[in-house]
């Protein structure tokens, strides 16, 4: 299968989708140099270039780094407008299956047939997304972890009908603009980072609404303890270094019993109207004195100071 550029030669995406993720991705391979076309027919022009350029402003690890990526990118209202020749496609659109299959269809009336499509969807099975396209060899998952501008994880999951050509092309393609690609080898709602946050907050509600912990608690629990790890490694690895000088062998040996005890104590909780207004309640508590975007802010500040020291 031949494609319109090599995936280390790329300049030119097309960001289909200007809300929360597509200006993130809007804004990282501007950043990364390359002259992107974002399309979001449903809010202004003014409104997705603000939220780029807020974006572009914390990715400033550099001097004039911000500087050189101004001007890389162009929003529009409507998809038929695109003047660029894109090399790439990021689909953005909201999560819902209907729409991304239109979606798909009118990339395919602009886009040529040469050009990898790679869908941001974080629940939905690509080949769901992917029936009764024309081309759909060359399309596939390519799930960014938000906020996709700071955070390097980019999951790439093939669909039924995807050309194993077109997945080599974008894990190269994600690793040539700097970010680290996984392979998920099969199918599965949430792929492989959602299901594990998932899990994580299934306990994370199962604590709260029983009365263990509050919203807050839960939270300090995570990001002074585990959380500060997982910066780091994950799970296995962690578990790895915790056997001594055995590595995992010792620790299976002599804590790997713990485990299936733990798990049949996990909460299954309903997650019913009186749930949920429990969980709104106690982040309230916790974090209702401050705006969202001040919490976002303090978010992507601090992620790009980790990425920075990770850097050193």
């Amino acid at each position: 299968m031949q494609f319109s550029a090599r995936p280390d030669q790329v300049t030119d995406a097309l960001v289909l989708g200007g809300g929360t993720i597509g200006s993130s991705w809007t804004a990282y391979f501007a950043a990364r140099g390359l002259r992107v076309q974002v399309v979001e027919p449903r809010a202004s022009a003014t409104a997705v270039a603000a939220n780029v350029e807020r974006q572009l402003a914390v990715l400033r690890p550099r001097p004039g780094a911000a500087a050189r990526a101004q001007g890389h990118f162009r929003v529009h209202r409507q998809l038929n407008a695109v003047t660029a020749q894109a090399q790439f496609v990021q689909e953005c659109i909201a999560e819902d299956l209907e729409a991304k299959r239109q979606a798909l269809r009118g990339l395919e009336r602009n886009v040529a047939a040469d050009v990898v499509i790679c869908t941001s969807t974080s629940a939905l099975l690509p080949s769901a997304i992917q029936a009764g396209c024309r081309h759909p060899q060359r399309f596939l998952a390519g799930h960014p972890f938000n906020p996709p501008h700071l955070l390097p994880l980019v999951e790439v999951v093939g669909a039924r009908q995807t050309h194993p050509a077109a997945v080599a092309w974008a894990m190269a393609f994600y690793a040539a603009v700097g970010k680290r690609p996984v392979r998920v080898q099969k199918e599965v709602r949430g792929h492989i980072a959602n299901r594990l946050t998932s899990a994580l907050f299934r306990e994370a509600v199962h604590l709260v609404t029983a009365g263990i912990a509050t919203a807050q608690d839960v939270d300090a629990a995570i990001a002074t303890g585990p959380g500060l790890r997982w910066a780091l490694m994950g799970p296995f690895l962690i578990y790895h270094l915790g056997g001594g000088a055995q590595g995992i062998e010792g620790y299976m040996e002599h804590l790997g019993d713990t485990h299936p005890a733990r798990w049949a104590e996990l909460g299954a909780p309903a997650f019913g109207a009186e749930e949920r207004q429990a969980i709104i309640a106690s982040v309230q508590e916790a974090y209702g004195d401050r705006p969202i975007e001040e919490w976002r802010a303090a978010r992507d500040q601090g992620l790009a100071a980790l990425l920075r020291q990770a850097e050193r």
